[in-house]
């Protein structure tokens, strides 16, 4: 096989192979994993009141935090934003005690849109007899409608899921917009998914990209897949195979099988391909040894051709590693939410710089 024929091969692996054994052997990354966290002042409260029902005091910091939450209620005044550390700990907290509900409430009757989803969410989880889920998409939307990310994010799903008994896509993309906008991260990948397939709106594969990028860039492992994979085909963005590769050791890093196909792949579209023998095997090597049957038996038929078309009798030596790269800067992300002030922020390489890995 002559080299085109190789690239052509190696190519087609990094952009089909992978997808054919999917997620049964996890020689993909995860497309289902959510990585937004729900954080807010109204769980923390929540968490805080149910800690002193159950006999355990709380200390003086949380309890003066405590003071000031439910001074706010029902003035008007954004709810105070909670020590990081509180706010981890009450991640993807549903408010469920009664006192919890009654001060979430008393925010909600200012319009505390995070106030608002958190009522929303108990109803539409069952988690309260006082509201019908009906009367949870009523606030769902009201929420939406005042900015909140997550409710925005929340009522997309609803209309993609069903809303009046059948799917709406063309209803729920503007609201998986809003959210994308806001930093919402898996808004962001889902809404690369929609304009990269034409769902319910024009195929746009430069959006695609962009949004695709923005998740990635929070550190959402199965976009970062998809725009290595536009990067090295030259899709929705300039063809760029040095991009493709840091992308693809970025997940081959995180032990992503996919990432080694496509870094072997990008190296050998670069213009010194001819340089990057060891390497490429190297990568070929780590992706057979971790991939599934498919992977090692597509490998295995290319690894002999690759390896006479760089002249090599036998394989990079075991001790082999890749050169070391000019390092990436790190770069972090943050999503505000506008009304407590909390903050959620992620920090990952910044792989779109100027950089090698």
């Amino acid at each position: 096989m002559r080299f085109g024929g190789i690239l052509f091969a190696i190519t087609l692996l990094a952009a089909t192979g992978t997808a054919a054994a999917l997620q049964r052997s996890g020689s993909m990354p995860d497309a289902t994993k959510q990585y937004f966290k729900r954080m807010n002042c109204h769980g923390v409260y929540d968490m805080l009141v149910e800690q002193h029902h159950s006999g355990n005091r709380l200390s003086d910091a949380d309890d003066a935090w405590v003071t000031i939450y439910e001074g706010n209620a029902g003035t008007g005044k954004p709810c105070p934003a909670p020590p990081e550390a509180l706010a981890k700990r009450a991640a993807e907290r549903t408010v469920i005690t009664a006192q919890g509900l009654d001060k979430v409430a008393d925010y909600a009757t200012k319009d505390d849109p995070v106030a608002l989803y958190e009522i929303a969410f108990t109803a539409l989880t069952g988690n309260t007899k006082d509201l019908t889920p009906q009367q949870g998409l009523g606030l769902l939307i009201k929420s939406a409608k005042l900015g909140d990310a997550t409710a925005a994010f929340q009522l997309s799903q609803q209309y993609f899921n069903g809303l009046a008994g059948k799917q709406d896509y063309a209803g729920g993309i503007p609201w998986l917009i809003k959210a994308a906008d806001a930093g919402h991260v898996d808004a962001q990948s889902q809404a690369g998914a929609v304009y990269a397939n034409g769902i319910g709106t024009k195929k746009d594969l430069a959006k695609a990209f962009g949004y695709f990028k923005r998740a990635a860039e929070q550190g959402h492992v199965f976009s970062t897949y998809l725009a290595a994979q536009m990067a090295n085909e030259g899709v929705g963005t300039k063809k760029d195979p040095a991009l493709a590769y840091r992308l693809g050791r970025n997940l081959a890093d995180q032990g992503e099988v996919a990432g080694a196909i496509f870094a072997a792949s990008a190296l050998m579209k670069m213009k010194d391909y001819k340089t990057h023998g060891d390497e490429v095997l190297y990568w070929m090597d780590l992706a057979s040894r971790d991939g599934d049957a498919q992977i090692k038996e597509t490998i295995g038929k290319l690894r002999p051709q690759v390896v006479s078309f760089y002249e090599r009798a036998t394989a990079p030596p075991p001790a082999y590693t890749p050169p070391a790269r000019k390092v990436c800067p790190m770069k972090t992300v943050c999503l505000q939410n506008h009304y407590t002030g909390i903050q959620q922020c992620t920090t990952n390489k910044d792989y779109w710089s100027d950089c090698d890995g």
